[in-house]
């Protein structure tokens, strides 16, 4: 039996599935959706050891959190309640503890990072990278295995004629 969500357009869907993180063996399931981080707000509120699920609602806007059909455990599809990324820096403002430093920290350097990594293939995009050679550096694009320098640039490249 397969569940699905109905997504913004219409069109069903089938369950998102969470990528695993663990902080001091508590688990943090996180996707990207649309390019953009979101959180279990279960989870999260374990790791902040706060009653997130009914003030979510309350102190966050609409577009910070959102019910979706996840991968749960056991390989069943459940229905979740997400919180956006800044939706997850405003939960820890709201609840204000000195351990709420460290996670906001973990997720900025850690998940986040992670997440977006794990997407990405190698020559998907363009990369924006920073050439340095005999005291200068330049700023080109890495694609396709291929350097491309702008052309306005191009004279610091090229040897005097």
């Amino acid at each position: 039996m397969t569940t699905d969500v109905i997504t913004a357009s219409g069109q069903p869907s089938s369950p998102l599935f969470p990528t695993l993180f663990f902080r001091h063996k508590r688990r943090m399931r996180a996707l990207l959706i649309e390019g953009q981080p979101w959180f279990v707000v279960q989870d999260l509120a374990k790791l902040m050891n706060a009653f997130l699920e009914d003030r979510v609602g309350r102190n966050l806007d609409a577009d910070q959190v959102c019910r979706l059909m996840v991968q749960g455990d056991h390989g069943l599809a459940e229905e979740m309640e997400l919180i956006s990324e800044s939706g997850l820096y405003a939960s820890l403002i709201y609840f204000h503890h000195p351990e709420n430093r460290c996670i906001r920290q973990w997720i900025t350097h850690t998940v986040v990072p992670s997440l977006r990594a794990e997407t990405q293939t190698p020559d998907e995009r363009p990369q924006r990278r920073l050439l340095r050679w005999e005291r200068q550096q330049l700023s080109v694009l890495d694609w396709q295995g291929q350097v491309w320098v702008p052309l306005p640039d191009l004279s610091q490249v090229l040897p005097p004629s």
